[in-house]
């Protein structure tokens, strides 16, 4: 089935629209990381680490449009791992963050390290899991796309991350330009307790959490 070009285009909006808006809907702790690390670290280095993260975005979306359900399924086996993964992580930098505001700046990361980081933690995170994977995938289902409109609808989809990201980047670096230092101590060591309270959430609480849903299923 030849997909013309006003279709294509529809396509590629329509996944450009819905892509913000997860973004804009599901702001986690990633994308808390990446305001915190702008306000020290210089947008090139930044950019690396966005790289990072959509790459990790393309490879579950790449899953969803391949309907590959048997690797997605043993992907959901592994979620509790996961939790504990991303939330060490989180405390780690969470807890940095509150020790010294000055922690993290242009030397912080050297060579690719920023990349790999920002890569793992969202290839292990459960929201993109959950959010980039199960809304594209219903998506795909409720327009009944073939495998090249779906190709077309998620390069839209997915090019809201490093738009959005950026965004985020460049607002981050102009508020760690314009704030005077106390300011970004201030934002450090409260982005620090949220991040903490995030990865402990993710340690602790996610059974409490799955137990609920189940609840909420029977009643």
């Amino acid at each position: 089935m030849n997909l013309s070009v006003k279709n294509a285009n529809k396509l590629f909006r329509d996944g450009l629209r819905i892509g913000l808006l997860l973004q804009v809907g599901g702001i986690g702790p990633i994308c808390m990381l990446v305001f915190r690390l702008s306000l020290s670290l210089p947008i090139a280095k930044l950019l690396l680490g966005i790289v990072g993260i959509t790459l990790a975005d393309i490879i579950y979306t790449g899953l969803a449009v391949l309907s590959i359900s048997a690797i997605m399924k043993k992907i959901q086996g592994y979620r509790r791992i996961f939790d504990i993964v991303v939330g060490i992580a989180l405390m780690v930098f969470g807890v940095s963050f509150i020790a010294a505001g000055h922690v993290v700046d242009s030397n912080t990361f050297q060579g690719h390290n920023l990349f790999f980081w920002l890569f793992g933690l969202t290839i292990a995170n459960p929201i993109t899991i959950l959010f980039v994977t199960g809304i594209f995938s219903l998506e795909i289902s409720k327009r009944s796309m073939n495998l090249k409109e779906s190709g077309v609808f998620a390069s839209g989809f997915l090019l809201a991350t490093p738009i959005f990201l950026t965004f985020v980047a460049l607002v981050g670096s102009l508020a760690g330009r314009v704030f005077p230092s106390v300011i970004i101590q201030i934002i450090n060591t409260m982005m620090g307790f949220v991040l903490v309270f995030l990865g402990a959430r993710n340690i602790f609480f996610k059974d409490k959490d799955k137990d609920k849903d189940k609840k909420r299923k029977f009643t």
